[in-house]
């Protein structure tokens, strides 16, 4: 076999990958003219075929044109990918992935080039107002809306369902009384105390007394926030009598929800904002005002529950004997069981 063929194989699969010369080049630490070059008859260091196999998703036997060459499947290469990064990095470098992904969303005569990382997430435009720089994409497979900068970056992907996105929206009650709740004073100061500490179980009394806000108040947002699912209770017995007490049920979900919502209340800040808004984005009639035999509202129905979730904070707040009690209730409701 001689070193052309090679050349052959790189371009061919450089091409069905969607990239260009550069594009590998920079990926394996070469020059797009070195890329060229292995394309028009040289060929690259046997050192490098690893990495420009990884790259094009194919093994190093398909850049020879062997048996058992078959292109490697995109899951497993992004994973080799990943994995080649620390763990505390990885999220990032897949934020980044994507966005370098998007211009192959777009229509090929737009023409987007890859557009990079920005430095800050909010420029300073010359009018005073503290804006994100989002990127807006709207194609006919969905939506995405992100922000991609070295201060801040986040991406989010809505494909849009068979059913339309309206059909799996909640009633609009539901909204109504979410955010109703959200706009009572002290509630979202509630929300970041919580949302500070690490996940564990409050009382009414530490809370207010941290927050410096009247017991009767906080009680009543905890339990509003309760009949809403964005927290449960457990009933304890302590020295001073009974108590409930109070964790986060799905802490994960209050950083997006505002990320979003600021993304919500500001327009004409986008670093690129692409799609078809001639077109209406929801389906008529497809917004229910009540739910059929789902919930209302939702916790615990997680498919997969990762995280760190220390819950020992409990033993912070509460008194021996308040702890010796829980502890003896929950192995009395394991022999009740």
């Amino acid at each position: 076999m001689n070193e052309h063929f090679i050349g052959i194989q790189i371009s061919k699969f450089r091409k069905e990958a969607g990239l260009t010369q550069e594009e590998l080049g920079e990926a394996v630490g070469v020059s797009g003219q070195a890329v060229s070059r292995w394309e028009c008859g040289g060929a690259p260091d046997v050192m490098l075929l690893p990495a420009i196999a990884d790259r094009l998703g194919v093994t190093v036997d398909a850049l020879f044109g062997r048996d058992g060459g078959a292109r490697v499947p995109v899951e497993d290469v992004v994973g080799g990918w990943l994995c080649s990064f620390p763990r505390k990095e990885r999220l990032d470098w897949l934020c980044r992935l994507v966005w370098s992904s998007v211009r192959h969303l777009l229509e090929d005569e737009l023409g987007i080039p890859d557009l990079g990382y920005l430095q800050t997430c909010h420029p300073d435009m010359g009018d005073g107002r503290n804006r994100l720089m989002l990127s807006q994409l709207r194609t006919a497979g969905g939506l995405m809306l992100d922000v991609h900068a070295e201060d801040l970056s986040f991406v989010t992907l809505w494909p849009e369902p068979e059913d339309g996105y309206a059909a799996w929206f909640a009633p609009k009650d539901e909204y109504r009384r979410l955010f109703g709740l959200l706009s009572r004073p002290g509630c979202l100061e509630l929300l970041e105390h919580l949302h500070c500490h690490k996940r564990s179980y409050f009382v009414a009394q530490a809370v207010a007394k941290q927050l410096d806000m009247p017991e009767e108040t906080v009680e009543e947002l905890l339990k509003a926030l309760e009949e809403r699912q964005i927290l449960r209770s457990v009933e304890l017995e302590l020295e001073s009598g009974e108590a409930r007490a109070y964790e986060l049920a799905e802490p994960a979900a209050f950083v997006p929800l505002l990320y979003i919502a600021r993304c919500f209340m500001q327009a004409g800040m986008n670093h690129i904002r692409v799609g078809n808004d001639a077109a209406p984005l929801l389906r008529k009639g497809t917004w229910k005002d009540q739910y059929g035999s789902r919930s209302a509202v939702q916790t615990g129905a997680n498919y997969i529950y990762f995280g760190n979730y220390d819950n020992s904070g409990l033993t912070e707040q509460l008194p021996a004997k308040g702890r010796e009690t829980r502890k003896d209730k929950e192995e009395d409701g394991k022999q009740d069981g």
